[in-house]
């Protein structure tokens, strides 16, 4: 694969807490920072390295949170070159509206500059097709279109939204949006799978920074306002004081940019996309991403498992050993211990709302 044209630039959004991955995940090292899924990189270097021979270093732009701005940077390395530090979260609409005046402060082509958007905690196994797509992405927005990969489902998931597509497009690749459908019930997501009309919403955006933030100004004017004042006259956010920046973000409402724009927008288009694409959102959900044994089993770190079934298993040192056990996480990692029925995984949150009702700040 060869790069993308040099008006093309990869902004990954780097700043969630991956609370249903503690004890591994915490607010300084959330889940992208973590191996997860792999014993030796995390899911960020991952993430970055699907763009090598794609889209270079110096147009790869991260978006995090100011706490975990450094960590970050220690672990990427050289694979990116140009952070956004977010005082505090407010949502996707917010981060992306500040890459996008970011990128356009520094851009100095002729061509209108094409952000493309992708989440650093994502797992995508045919990296070939995913760039394939986001090449067609690429084409459809150049046109104007607030384009979408939508994922095609290999099962009725009812833990993602889908994307109903309409009437194809006429000079490129993908379709035009019909709508957009919440998490469904299962006997509604089997009616959406066997359609064939509908494909998981992955959250992978691609358009031109002067269409989302025209979009903006018409339906969240108060983020593309307030942050191109912020901005005039300055090369870069990264030049302005933290506090400056902290003082505005903290007045733009937390909204997400499917809600603050694409559900309402009538220039939506949405690519199909069959990569192997996963969002891992809990320990239970890495069976379905990962090889696991002939009996079920994931096993990361020095483990020993006997006579055991579906359980994941994840040791940062210490030796876990496990007889007999049946659909099952234990985790240890950073000092502490979890374990608990995979299908309980979504609860692990709820240690994390423990830990910080009892002020357990060396476990947050």
């Amino acid at each position: 694969m060869t790069h993308l044209a040099d008006n093309v630039y990869a902004v990954i959004l780097a700043g969630g807490s991956g609370t249903r991955f503690w004890p591994k995940s915490r607010h300084r090292s959330p889940k992208q920072l973590c191996t997860i899924g792999s014993d030796s990189k995390t899911m960020i270097e991952i993430t970055l390295e699907r763009l090598d021979k794609f889209i270079p270093v110096e147009r790869r732009l991260i978006v995090t949170h100011k706490d975990q701005v450094d960590d970050t940077r220690d672990i990427v390395g050289d694979r990116c070159q140009w952070y956004l530090a977010e005082p505090e979260a407010r949502n996707t609409a917010n981060a992306l509206t500040l890459a996008a005046l970011e990128i356009n402060a520094r851009y100095k082509g002729d061509k209108k500059p094409i952000m493309v958007s992708l989440h650093a905690d994502h797992v995508i196994q045919k990296v070939d097709l995913f760039q394939d797509a986001i090449r067609d992405g690429v084409q459809v927005a150049a046109e104007g279109l607030l384009t979408l990969l939508g994922i095609v489902p290999s099962y009725p998931e009812t833990g993602y939204g889908y994307i109903e597509k309409g009437e194809a497009l006429s000079n490129t690749p993908g379709a035009k949006v019909k709508s957009f459908r919440e998490k469904p019930e299962l006997s509604i997501a089997t009616e959406y799978v066997s359609s064939g009309r509908f494909l998981w919403n992955a959250g992978i955006f691609i358009w031109k920074t002067e269409t989302l933030l025209r979009e903006l100004e018409e339906k969240l004017p108060i983020a593309p306002q307030k942050l191109k004042t912020l901005l005039a006259d300055k090369g870069s956010f990264q030049d302005l004081p933290p506090e400056d920046l902290e003082t505005v973000y903290g007045q733009l409402p937390k909204i997400s940019i499917d809600h603050a724009v694409l559900e309402t927008s009538k220039q939506v288009a949405v690519i199909d996309a069959d990569i192997g694409w996963q969002d891992v959102g809990s320990w239970d959900a890495l069976a379905k991403c990962f090889p696991t044994d002939s009996n079920g089993n994931l096993r990361y770190g020095d483990v020993i498992s006997i006579d055991s079934e579906g359980t994941t298993i994840d040791s940062d040192g210490p030796l876990i050993a496990c007889i007999g056990l049946k659909d099952m996480i234990v985790v240890t990692a950073k000092g502490a211990v979890l374990v608990c029925p995979r299908d309980r995984a979504q609860d692990v949150r709820k240690i994390v709302s423990y830990l910080k009702e009892g002020n357990r700040e060396e476990y947050l």
